[in-house]
């Protein structure tokens, strides 16, 4: 790990370009999942981005999460993703990487099971972390087959530079997805987490709930779960959604296949006694 590099893996994006969603466009579904905005009870497995190095992935870890948070409150799944082929994928090295670019990569490419690309502890530095480079085709394709079956969304919560509105769109968007956040990694006071007025962001985390006013994360460095300051001011946050494509099996095709024939029946039928009146 080289100390010299500054921040836990967030990248700012130098611009947010016009074809780039923003919450209140409705391009993503508007559906409210979560009517007080708390998501505590579908929270996945906790994961460190650090273990003996860093791999200042804080953007692919937390990019993730909340996409395992929204697929355990929609399908019941307990889905555990593997985080390395994102990194590798996205050319991810320290110092880190833009959340754009991350959750682009996802919905171009997919995500692959934790078992075919673990943060195992056997691994000794990033080289390995970051390796096969380029990805091998069995977890290629395994992505497009996550791509087959899910569809995945993303946009910005906001544009406003204004720290109110900024906390009050956070809490409408809470109630349709969680949300992933930039923060300052870490600064506490009495287990209250904080950051200094105009301080820049450095790290990408995800937001679960506002309780009391406090704004709760769940995060991949220890500890899991944060308490934040009440005024805290958060540079940029990302909404994600996740839905399921409608793919019809063999039985659905008899179904529909059976619907299809009915409807020709009931309209010879019609056609039939429609002639019986006349004649």
């Amino acid at each position: 790990m080289n100390e010299k590099l500054i921040g836990h893996g967030f990248i700012p994006p130098l611009e947010i370009k016009p074809e780039e969603y923003i919450f209140g466009q409705q391009k993503l579904p508007d559906k409210i999942l979560q009517d007080r905005g708390d998501w505590r009870d579908f929270l996945p497995a906790e994961e460190q981005q650090r273990k003996s190095f860093d791999t200042y992935g804080c953007t692919i870890y937390n990019t993730i999460s909340p996409i395992e948070i929204l697929e355990r409150r929609l399908f019941g799944e307990d889905s555990e993703y593997a985080e390395r082929p994102v990194y590798i994928g996205t050319g991810t090295r320290p110092p880190g990487n833009n959340p754009h670019i991350i959750a682009e990569w996802i919905r171009n490419n997919g995500l692959v099971p934790d078992e075919m690309l673990s943060f195992s502890d056997d691994l000794q530095n990033l080289d390995e972390y970051a390796s096969p480079d380029p990805l091998s085709m069995d977890i290629i394709q395994e992505g497009k087959r996550w791509l087959d079956i899910k569809t995945f969304g993303h946009e910005w919560a906001f544009l406003s530079d204004d720290p109110k509105t900024k906390n009050d769109i956070l809490k409408e968007v809470l109630r349709r997805s969680p949300l992933a956040v930039s923060v300052v990694g870490w600064r506490e006071i009495n287990n209250i987490y904080y950051k200094d007025r105009g301080e820049p962001d450095n790290h990408w985390a995800v937001l679960i709930v506002y309780e009391d006013r406090y704004p709760i994360i769940f995060d991949s460095y220890y500890p899991f779960i944060k308490k934040l300051d009440r005024n805290y001011d958060f540079g940029y946050a990302k909404r994600y959604s996740v839905d399921k494509k409608q793919i019809l099996t063999g039985n659905e095709n008899i179904i529909e296949n059976h619907k299809v024939v009915s409807w020709w029946k009931r309209l010879w039928r019609n056609w039939f006694d429609e002639v019986m009146k006349i004649t």
